[in-house]
């Protein structure tokens, strides 16, 4: 069994551990990551603890002991394994936006093809509008897995303020949620999104995207007439 830490509930550990094995494993499983890429991280409820996945370790693979324990600053704290080579910048995306308390890097094959053209995904659906606000935008300048510079990490949160998804160029994705139920659900959606994006694309070479007007009409629409809100304004 996997260490617990001093103070915490080690239930909440438990729990919060399983549902990043699920998470880890439908990522694969929805062809978001494949081999050993991608990871998937959480915030333990009210610490500075995250759990990470392991470093060059199949997710379709994982058992709660291969799991990673982490401080805000990418420390090891527990854990057999070494942590992902990515800690650096989920531990920065964790401390600099609280509010993420799941955090996925995919490869997901279409977003990522945007990534790799150096392209942000043109918002030409609604279901992008509903999901992301607009454009996904894209992190231009490269740079190595696995950077720790402040600079380049600030670039990928302040792209994530503006949705909460973002290309890193040539690289792949960063995806956040409330939860990692959430985290994975916009890391499927970027996906579909992105498909659409890039078959438009193909068809007439310059689609049509959604105008600013015609953007925050579908927000409006999301904020206050969608699913079960019965016409108040819900959280996002």
């Amino acid at each position: 069994m996997p260490e617990d830490i001093e103070g915490i509930n080690p239930d909440i550990l438990d729990k919060l551990r399983k549902e990043v094995i699920k998470t880890a494993s439908e990522m694969f499983e929805y062809g978001l990551i494949k081999s050993t890429f991608g990871v998937v991280s959480a915030r333990v409820p009210q610490t500075d603890y995250i759990i990470i996945t392991p470093s060059g370790f199949s997710k379709a693979r994982l058992s709660i002991g291969n799991l990673c324990i982490v401080d805000l600053e990418g420390k090891k704290i527990k854990g057999k394994l070494k942590p992902s080579s990515e800690t650096s910048m989920h531990a920065f995306i964790h401390k600099r936006l609280p509010e993420a308390n799941a955090v996925l890097h995919t490869h997901s094959p279409m977003a990522t093809a945007f990534a790799a053209a150096n392209k942000e995904i043109p918002c030409v659906s609604t279901e992008q509008a509903f999901a992301f606000g607009g454009r996904v935008p894209l992190v231009t300048e490269y740079f190595c897995p696995g950077s720790q510079s402040i600079e380049k990490l600030e670039k990928v949160v302040n792209a994530l303020k503006k949705a909460k998804a973002v290309l890193l160029r040539n690289h792949g994705v960063m995806i956040i949620g409330r939860d990692l139920k959430e985290a994975l659900d916009n890391a499927i959606v970027l996906e579909d999104v992105a498909t659409t994006a890039l078959q438009s694309c193909m068809i007439i070479g310059h689609p049509h995207e959604l105008s600013a007007v015609e953007i925050k009409e579908i927000r409006e629409f999301r904020l206050t007439r969608y699913g079960q809100c019965r016409g108040e304004r819900i959280k996002e």
